[in-house]
């Protein structure tokens, strides 16, 4: 589909310059989409010249954005979205929903949402291709704001008033520990009994642990943080395998809690709820494939907080 503005940019270019950026090197690119990688560069090199400036630096391990292409990026992707809505959406009433989404998902709820996810929208929407990306929730915010993800779920952990997005899961924050621990069998923990357990957490800027340091500072609890990761994956594997706690809502060890590998213990005085919000991005209309989508994720992700 060959759309041009009167300052001829074409949507061609602008999907070459993304499939670069995405395939980190323009001789994959041009093979991924069957054409020589001459022909690739000299769209790239048009595109450049329609916008007036560098957009990647080429490098003998593939390409770099610059300024201006880290600048162009994500509304390059806007605009071959917003393409690909139009046409799918005056196809005809007819027309299954198609085309690929952005999802952003929690490290939380990564596992089992991803297979769960794919597999119903497999059932329904079969020309719907997903591509997930796992990341914590002021990330995902900033892709949602951006336009580089469709949809997404994020956390809140303090009260607040949303009028754009309607929760769909709260669940109250539990002190996550390997069975047969000092706390193990206990219906609750007062977060006060933190004090000096050696703790696993997420690195920041991250906002749980922002309100968890507060929480603590707040009641002169001194933390014992002597673990930083960057996923919900590795928190879980470094407390089964190194005694260490995490703090974490008991959906996010569903696999674990039913295999007799962790167990979940409700923190509270005070408790910490963790509210989960679903939303598409604000930067182009939804299209049909995004709404379903956003659909099934709701309903998935309200499933983790039904009991059994």
């Amino acid at each position: 589909m060959q759309i041009s503005d009167r300052k001829g940019l074409q949507i061609e270019d602008l999907r070459y310059f993304v499939q670069a950026t995405e395939y980190g090197s323009l001789t994959a690119a041009a093979t991924a989409v069957g054409v020589a990688q001459s022909a690739f560069s000299r769209q790239l090199s048009r595109l450049e010249s329609t916008l007036g400036g560098r957009l990647m630096h080429r490098t003998g391990r593939g390409v770099v954005l610059t300024e201006l292409g880290r600048h162009v990026l994500p509304r390059a992707q806007a605009l071959l979205a917003d393409a690909s809505a139009l046409v799918e959406d005056t196809g005809g009433n007819g027309r299954r929903p198609a085309g690929i989404v952005n999802v952003g998902l929690l490290p939380s709820m990564a596992r089992p949402m991803t297979g769960r996810l794919y597999a119903r929208v497999r059932e329904e929407f079969p020309d719907i291709q997903l591509r997930v990306i796992e990341v914590y929730s002021g990330q995902i915010e900033v892709m949602l704001s951006e336009g580089s993800i469709d949809v997404g779920t994020f956390n809140r952990y303090r009260p607040l008033r949303r009028e754009s997005q309607d929760a769909v899961l709260s669940s109250p924050l539990c002190l996550i520990a390997a069975p047969g621990g000092p706390h193990g069998g206990k219906s609750s923990v007062r977060f006060s009994a933190l004090a000096g357990l050696p703790l696993v957490m997420p690195i920041r800027p991250n906002s749980l642990r922002t309100l968890f340091e507060e929480t603590a500072s707040r009641r002169r609890i001194e933390t014992n943080v002597v673990l930083e990761v960057s996923s919900a994956t590795a928190m879980k594997d470094a407390v089964m395998s190194c005694g260490l706690y995490a703090t974490l809502p008991a959906h996010a060890i569903q696999e674990e809690l039913a295999r007799g590998l962790l167990e979940h213990i409700p923190i509270t005085h005070p408790a910490i709820r963790q509210t989960t919000f679903i939303d598409t991005t604000r930067r182009r209309p939804a299209s049909a494939a995004v709404r379903e989508v956003a659909r099934l994720l709701t309903v998935l992700v309200k499933q983790l907080g039904m009991p059994g």
